[in-house]
């Protein structure tokens, strides 16, 4: 079950997060800091689920700590990875940024210990109706949203596995890399087969891409299921 905490010494930490995000950026201070004091942090293990397919929508979330993976299950049970989330990123906005009964179309599930502050959309509601500007930044964010999923199905129409598996490696390198004496630690459990997911290709084809990548001298060698960027560069062109 989640954890759920009382605000405490990270409030700092929680009102910078608030400032860069997109929906809540353009806010005054005094309200981003009102809001502050209205979050929810909760804190989930491995495998955990923040929501479940159906359930319904009354947060906005914020990933404050950790990775979540979105995703449906297929007819015959198969899992679909939709995307990663990292530190920094809100999420399930589309759903409760519209007024109305809704309900989540997907999955949120935490892949280590995680930690996620949440708002009641009620609350953002009522600071949307109090500064009437920043609806136009609702807008241009959901226009965002939409142009990221006409990429990506572009990106899995006309790009190459390997330019996938890469283009995925370095966004999870950048975001959460830790520099370390052999080169980039991932610090996140990822499996090949939820490589596999994310980017439309079978395991096996990403097990060849990424022994070919060692080969290469682009990612040094595992232990267990720590993933180590030795070659940045050398992935940043693989992913162009």
């Amino acid at each position: 079950m989640p954890f759920t905490r009382s605000r405490d010494s990270t409030d700092m930490d929680d009102l910078a997060l608030l400032k860069t995000v997109p929906l809540l950026s353009f806010l005054p201070d005094d309200t981003l800091e009102d809001i502050r004091t209205k979050l929810v942090e909760q804190q989930y293990e491995k495998g955990e689920f923040i929501f479940r397919e159906g359930d319904k929508a009354e947060w906005f979330y914020f990933l404050k700590q950790g990775a979540i993976k979105c995703l449906k299950y297929a007819p015959q049970g198969d899992e679909l990875i939709l995307k990663i989330l990292l530190p920094g990123e809100m999420f399930c906005c589309e759903s409760v940024t519209f007024e109305g009964d809704t309900v989540h179309p997907g999955n949120a599930q935490s892949m280590g210990p995680t930690t996620v502050l949440k708002l009641n959309r009620a609350i953002y509601f009522e600071c949307l109706h109090q500064h009437p500007p920043v609806t136009m930044q609702v807008i241009s964010y959901l226009g965002n949203r939409l142009k990221e999923s006409q990429d990506l199905a572009k990106s899995l129409a006309l790009d190459t596995a390997e330019t996938r598996v890469a283009a995925l490696l370095l966004r999870l390198a950048e975001k959460l890399g830790e520099k370390e004496p052999e080169g980039v630690y991932i610090g996140i459990q990822l499996m090949r087969q939820e490589i596999a997911h994310m980017i439309a290709i079978t395991e096996e084809t990403t097990v060849r891409i990424l022994t070919r990548m060692k080969e290469q001298g682009i990612l040094s060698a595992q232990s267990g299921k720590k993933l180590v960027i030795s070659d940045m560069d050398a992935l940043r062109k693989l992913a162009s």
